[in-house]
């Protein structure tokens, strides 16, 4: 016998109305629970969960990863010397301070993880707040560390090209080529191969007395003809045996305000004496990555 659709439908709905009152007639849904009832469900609800390793047996071997302690916070690390590290490694770690960072470094370095530890002392100069003796601590890193390293880039394939323009008279235009020559050579080296240098000579044709002294301008372009320059920098000189310092140091110059009035990163610390040094070391090659970027902005 079949009951009619008109007493099944009400039935259902008394029956659930019924199972819901009875349910729910006791329950207070309104106050909310006591500290006490709250521990005992989180309690509850920690002891239905599976047992976890510890923090040591967490950090290892899949990854390949070590825990380095440095004075603000730990940080796994890449314990496998194959790992080629990425030009900006550390960046987040300069807001830590220089010291969390030259920490980092000696803690790399001690384990042999040399490309790093290279990396986080020129966040030290590129990026962190630092003083003086901290600056210094991370150049005579980066001056004991660079020359045991390979290049970034092979010079022959580099990430971008730069053309030294040099404006003067005829006077030195005998010595100019060789100096030139020998200098882009030794800038692509200093850029760690990121950068390819070549040169231009623009010379004047003014009458140019050799008692006087001779001016020399410099400035840097990409390659294009429409490409970004910088600034124009001169001096002048009557020692052709000084040439090739003078050069450089403008050279040094050019680059470093032109990074610095284009990007956010510190400017490089200024060259003393030793421009080779300066060129070498004070530019990370973070900066010099940069600088070549502002010479050959993407279309």
């Amino acid at each position: 016998m079949r009951i009619p659709i008109f007493i099944v439908i009400p039935l259902c709905l008394i029956t659930t109305a019924l199972v819901f009152w009875l349910g729910a007639k006791d329950k207070d849904f309104v106050t909310p629970p006591s500290e006490k009832v709250l521990e005992a469900v989180r309690a509850e609800a920690l002891a239905s969960l599976p047992a976890i390793r510890s923090k040591e047996e967490a950090v290892t071997p899949l990854l390949a990863t070590e825990m380095i302690e440095t004075p603000t916070r730990d940080l796994l690390v890449p314990s496998d010397e194959k790992i080629v590290p990425v030009l900006d490694a550390f960046s987040e770690r300069a807001a830590d301070g220089a010291a969390s960072l030259l920490a980092l470094a000696a803690a790399l370095e001690k384990k042999n993880l040399l490309a790093l530890a290279l990396l986080a002392n020129e966040r030290v100069l590129d990026l962190a707040v630092s003083s003086a003796d901290e600056i210094q601590t991370a150049l005579s890193s980066i001056a004991r560390l660079r020359p045991l390293l390979p290049a970034w880039k092979n010079p022959s394939e580099p990430i971008y090209r730069a053309v030294i323009h040099i404006g003067t008279s005829s006077i030195f235009s005998d010595q100019l080529p060789a100096i030139l020559d020998s200098l882009v050579a030794d800038l692509g080296e200093s850029s760690s191969g990121i950068i390819g240098f070549s040169y231009k000579l623009h010379i004047g044709e003014g009458i140019q007395t050799i008692a006087a002294p001779t001016p020399v301008a410099i400035w840097i372009t990409g390659t294009e003809a429409d490409s970004p320059s910088t600034d124009v920098l001169s001096f002048t000189t009557d020692q052709p045996e000084k040439l090739r310092k003078e050069l450089s140091e403008t050279l040094f110059q050019l680059i470093r305000n032109q990074v610095s009035k284009h990007s956010s990163y510190n400017p490089a610390p200024e060259a003393a004496d030793d421009i080779h040094y300066a060129l070498n070391y004070h530019l990370t090659r973070m900066l010099w990555n940069e600088f070549g970027k502002i010479l050959n902005p993407t279309p």
